[in-house]
């Protein structure tokens, strides 16, 4: 995940931009300020000039919203809450999709707005945890960094042919995750980049990319190297309940962790239903109804997800997300000489 957040660092840098580039201009009557739009699907579009792919991704950024966006999020939301907060699951679904459907189906500055608060705040909070935790696992931390390396390369393998396997293994595992975490490649973020109303693209691209440098690159691997210091993923195998205990021996770490996972999940579900129905629209050719259909089916999923068990949805998310990639990279590829850094 630390390999691919550096690299993904570019790659997020550069479909911003161009998706930025030749974003568009909601007219609207009465509007107090510019509106804009945008995605891949449209750059692949107007001016690749290739009506399949754009058609092709925005297909697969509707299958991915429902799973990546939306159940996988609700869920784990779910989990934590009823788990630390021993809240009926239920009502923890019932709570969730009241709160996700009044914000999805609210404008894109809403949106905006309320992540543009708890997801800083979560993100301070989250930090300052994990600086806590490493200063007391500070005596392990240099021999778990070994430790994560030599597992990833598989240093102990006498094969060859296993350790490139393995090797290939684990980078597939992180490239995933890595996508899951800062969904740098998907061309997933810049749909919602392209409302910002900022006419300077350069640094509203070095912005976006700032994201996946403090999403990845530093919370995700102090995350790794704490649980791998703690020693306590020897004996706890179940994810949750690993996370539970680290974060535990800090006061009101339990609750505090409780907080921040909520809001990223609260946060990004919104952001992923914003997604799913600016492709309807581009599918729909701006026809409100079917956004509208597209957001009442969504809003339904995030309960679904709050209640279910979801190991299918996390291999058709994975597969949707690499669908995704294929024409968004393919469009950073073709304009790359458009790209100034």
């Amino acid at each position: 995940m630390f390999v691919s957040g550096v690299f993904a660092i570019a790659t997020k840098y550069a479909e911003t931009y161009l998706c930025m580039k030749y974003r568009k201009i909601k007219k609207e009557k009465n509007a107090t300020y510019t509106k804009y739009y945008g995605g891949t699907m449209y750059v692949l579009k107007y001016r690749i000039g290739s009506n399949i792919l754009a058609f092709l991704f925005a297909i697969f950024v509707i299958i991915a919203s429902f799973g990546i966006g939306c159940m996988i999020q609700s869920n784990s939301v779910a989990e934590n809450l009823s788990q630390n907060l021993n809240i009926d699951r239920t009502l923890v679904g019932i709570i969730i999709t009241v709160v996700a459907s009044y914000i999805i189906f609210s404008n894109e500055r809403k949106i905006a707005k309320i992540s543009s608060v708890i997801v800083p705040i979560s993100t301070v909070i989250y930090l300052i945890m994990s600086i806590m935790l490493i200063y007391i696992f500070r005596n392990n931390i240099l021999n778990s960094i070994s430790i994560i390396v030599a597992d990833a390369l598989n240093f102990k393998s006498g094969s060859v042919g296993i350790l490139a396997f393995l090797g290939m293994k684990a980078l597939s595992t992180g490239l995933s995750k890595g996508m899951f975490s800062n969904e740098a490649g998907m061309g997933s973020s810049p749909i919602f980049e392209t409302t910002v109303n900022n006419t300077n693209i350069k640094e509203q691209s070095i912005i976006s990319s700032t994201s996946v440098f403090i999403d990845t690159v530093v919370l995700c691997s102090l995350t790794g190297i704490i649980f791998v210091a703690s020693n306590m993923y020897i004996n706890e195998t179940n994810p949750v309940t690993l996370v539970q205990n680290v974060f535990g021996l800090l006061p009101f770490g339990k609750y505090l962790l409780t907080f921040c996972l909520t809001s990223f999940g609260l946060a990004t579900i919104p952001c992923w239903g914003y997604y799913g129905s600016q492709a309807v629209r581009y599918i729909f050719n701006n026809k409100e109804v079917y956004q509208n259909i597209y957001k009442i089916i969504y809003t339904i999923c995030v309960y679904i997800g709050a209640v279910s068990a979801l190991e299918m949805v996390w291999t058709l998310s994975s597969i949707a997300n690499a669908f995704m990639a294929l024409p968004n990279i393919y469009m950073i590829y073709y304009l790359l000489d458009e790209i100034e850094y």
